[in-house]
């Protein structure tokens, strides 16, 4: 058995190309473990009280539940085609998963572990999350270039909101106030306002950028750009590009670490996690994973 050190948290680094998720721990920057999942898994979510992983495997169509105090898949939930994003809700009780090739949201009881129903929503839906309150799920549709609004409850779409062309990656500014979008093929990041779901401003940023997160306190985005080999730092109160940091060839997601210092950005092009400093705007560190690493989340 794997303990789990109540001090470091871990990174959970999800290879598409090696069917697994490399462990990371956060304090030392070393991998921990791996775990086996399903054929070409693409996204992460990690449960509100951290027990629980699940990560999207597009190609088998389904998603793996992992036991995190025992590293070990214990579950496999059949969803649809193209299984991508993926987010639990505030209390847990639910999970959404992004079905890009099937056009559809999985919603997936975690009480039996059963879907509940599977929601048309868009073309070509990517990323989601869910709103802290747990009311809403914002899900980017990169065919349909729209971003829709669902009903977290009854999965009835509410809104669609026009995104210019690939809204892919998506992150929630604290307190779930701005929904940040990432397009990559316009090369824009949209921010919507989620009390009225408008497009509040949207800036040109960097080039093919598939990730973004944001700072603890909501002043700055990263926002990776793939075909740039370096991410964009964005001041969110000025609305204009602060500085770049180069990282490894293909970067895709980008996730804070615990204190908001330090990201981890994956690295699709040389199968790699690179850990960057904020402070000095460089990386400092690239630690080996596996094959084309995509998502990830810490916790």
């Amino acid at each position: 058995m794997v303990e789990r050190s109540p001090t470091a948290p871990r990174a959970y680094v999800v290879g598409g190309g090696s069917d697994c998720v490399t462990v990371i721990d956060t304090s030392s920057h070393e991998v921990s473990a791996t775990v086996r999942v399903g054929a070409e898994p693409m996204l992460a979510a990690l449960s509100p009280d951290g027990a629980t992983l699940v990560v999207s495997n597009r190609d088998s169509m389904d998603v793996t539940v992992i036991d995190t105090a025992r590293l070990e898949p214990v579950r496999t939930v059949r969803v649809e085609d193209g299984a991508a994003g993926c987010a639990f809700t505030p209390d847990g009780g639910r999970v959404f998963v992004a079905n890009e090739y099937a056009h559809t949201v999985s919603l997936i009881d975690t009480a039996d572990w059963r879907v509940v129903r599977h929601v048309h929503i868009g073309e070509g839906p990517c990323d989601l999350r869910v709103l802290p309150g747990g009311k809403y799920v914002v899900v980017t549709n990169e065919e349909s270039h729209d971003v829709a609004v669902l009903d977290a409850a009854t999965g009835v779409k509410v809104r669609s909101i026009p995104a210019p062309s690939g809204p892919l990656g998506l992150a929630l500014t604290p307190g779930g106030k701005v929904a940040l979008v990432a397009c990559f093929i316009s090369n824009h990041l949209y921010a919507i306002e989620t009390a009225q779901w408008r497009v509040w401003w949207k800036m040109e940023v960097g080039s093919c950028h598939v990730g973004v997160c944001v700072t603890p306190d909501g002043r700055e985005a990263l926002v990776t750009n793939s075909d740039q080999d370096h991410l964009s730092v964005i001041d969110l109160v000025g609305r204009k590009e602060n500085g770049r940091i180069q990282v490894g060839p293909n970067p895709a997601y980008v996730q804070l670490l615990p204190g908001g210092r330090q990201a981890y950005v994956t690295n699709r092009g040389a199968d790699s996690v690179s850990l960057v400093d904020l402070a000095t705007r460089r990386e400092v560190r690239r630690i080996p994973v596996g094959a084309s690493p995509l998502g990830m989340c810490v916790g």
